[in-house]
């Protein structure tokens, strides 16, 4: 659907997104990786901040148990869920039985989950377990060397697709204008949800961009420390985009 003479285009949410998770609309997430910000999400300005919060589990420090989460303060607005694994930038090297079990007990936090596209396949039992619980499932593709080819990219969304992901993300680093066009075309098209984004010295015009195309999600920071290369805070990215986009 064509917005504002942009190019913008949104998905309809599919009967697989759970009717309180709309997708129609971009939603700006704030990504936390220290404990203090954890803490502190439960603030209100928090929601004025972001639509989602992601606990990226996999860069708290390894004492910080799931029992502990669940018991914690709980985040102003809904929970996008992160183990990361280290191949993809995550931050604690962790065996795939452990990421999926600490995953799986989280679950209860989450309104969405992030697992690679790359270890889907082997996390069946974690994907059947989310869309039970009415979790959002994405799956990620990261590549911060370079943007793979066009062919590469879709062949990653159809197989993100056949292993259960409601949404497809895909992270990669933009060395020229050309790469990021990429997205563009990508986004152009996606058979169902995507989000997408540029990694190093483009990667902040590219966010905005991307959105502008149709990604369902843009990425910021909560606290002072970016997650990813490119990265704004997640305050930015929503005054940037409030005055860009216009809402359905």
């Amino acid at each position: 659907m064509p917005l504002c003479g942009l190019g913008l285009h949104v998905f309809r949410a599919s009967a697989k997104i759970p009717r309180s998770m709309d997708m129609t609309t971009y939603k700006v997430v704030g990504s936390v990786s220290d404990w203090q910000t954890w803490c502190e999400t439960a603030k209100p300005e928090t929601a004025a901040a972001c639509d989602w919060v992601e606990l990226r589990v996999d860069a708290l420090p390894a004492e910080v148990t799931p029992e502990q989460l669940l018991a914690g303060p709980r985040p102003a607005c809904p929970v996008l869920l992160t183990v990361r694994h280290e191949s993809e930038g995550g931050c604690r090297s962790m065996s795939e039985a452990e990421r999926v079990a600490v995953a799986k007990k989280l679950l209860p936090l989450a309104a969405a989950i992030d697992w690679e596209t790359a270890r889907l396949a082997e996390a069946q039992e974690l994907v059947t377990a989310a869309r039970a619980a009415g979790v959002v499932v994405i799956a990620s593709n990261h590549d911060f060397e370079k943007t793979p080819d066009l062919a590469t990219l879709r062949r990653r969304e159809a197989l993100a697709r056949s292993l259960g992901a409601d949404v497809v993300k895909f992270a990669f680093r933009l060395h020229t204008a050309e790469d990021m066009m990429v997205g563009v075309e990508l986004l152009r098209t996606a058979t169902g949800p995507m989000a997408v984004m540029g990694m190093g010295a483009l990667g902040a015009v590219s966010r905005l961009l991307y959105v502008q195309h149709g990604s369902c999600l843009i990425y910021g920071y909560l606290g002072g420390t970016p997650t990813a290369p490119g990265q704004w805070a997640a305050s930015l990215c929503k005054t940037a985009l409030a005055s860009t986009v216009v809402p359905l």
